[in-house]
């Protein structure tokens, strides 16, 4: 009986690692590992993968020593990551924070809200020695994925994404400005149109006085 029972409980444990083994490949596969500044390995990617627009989401750096594969901890106080959405060019500078319990492990928090290729730079100091390094999404021959749009996982109605709400916001602003210039168009054109009618008016009034000026002298010098 314990023999079965062994036997159970190793074939359970077989079918346990088979299972997870294709997620574990996934998350390696799915990252960048290099050697930096001589004596460091990087491991680079998104903590989440793939990662999809408008959710939350991070950097994901894990950091080594090539000798002994320790961890590196302190890296937070010395690193930054400039991330660029490559197909817009805009980038913005992320401080790393640590990961609980789990040392030599770094992220930086992020939404993407814009699918396609992403950078990743890592510049400042590991230890004291200088590092600027550079890891893209496999759109610029990296590792890690690109940042896939989600409406295809959305269900039952598929939502506006933030970039297409943000597009909406700015081309009604755009209609309001127009439809504000416009207004202040024609107002400037009335108020032209009240300032020719007024010098009309006024330009009338002069000739009908000097109208009845003439007639009034033509009465009081009648010819002979």
């Amino acid at each position: 009986m314990k023999s079965r029972s062994k036997s159970k409980a190793a074939i359970v444990m077989a079918l346990t690692l088979l299972l997870a083994l294709p997620v574990v490949t996934t998350v390696a596969y799915a990252h960048e590992r290099r050697d930096v500044a001589g004596d460091y390995q990087f491991v680079v990617g998104f903590i989440v993968e793939p990662p999809y627009e408008g959710q939350k989401n991070g950097v994901d750096l894990r950091v080594t020593r090539k000798a002994g594969n320790t961890p590196v901890t302190g890296t937070e106080a010395t690193l930054k990551v400039e991330v660029t959405h490559v197909p817009t060019g805009v980038s913005r500078v992320f401080n790393l924070r640590t990961i609980f319990n789990d040392p030599g492990h770094y992220t930086a928090d992020l939404i993407p809200t814009a699918p396609g290729h992403y950078r990743m730079r890592f510049f400042g100091a590991v230890e004291g020695k200088p590092v600027d390094e550079t890891f893209n999404s496999r759109a610029g021959g990296g590792n890690f994925n690109d940042v896939q749009s989600s409406a295809d996982l959305q269900f039952p109605e598929k939502l506006p994404e933030a970039r297409e709400l943000s597009a909406a916001t700015r081309g009604a602003l755009d209609t309001a400005q127009e439809a504000q210039a416009s207004v202040q168009d024609a107002a400037g054109e009335a108020s032209a149109a009240r300032t020719l009618a007024i010098a009309g008016i006024a330009l009338g009034a002069v000739g009908v006085v000097l109208g009845v000026g003439q007639a009034v002298l033509g009465r009081r010098n009648p010819r002979s």
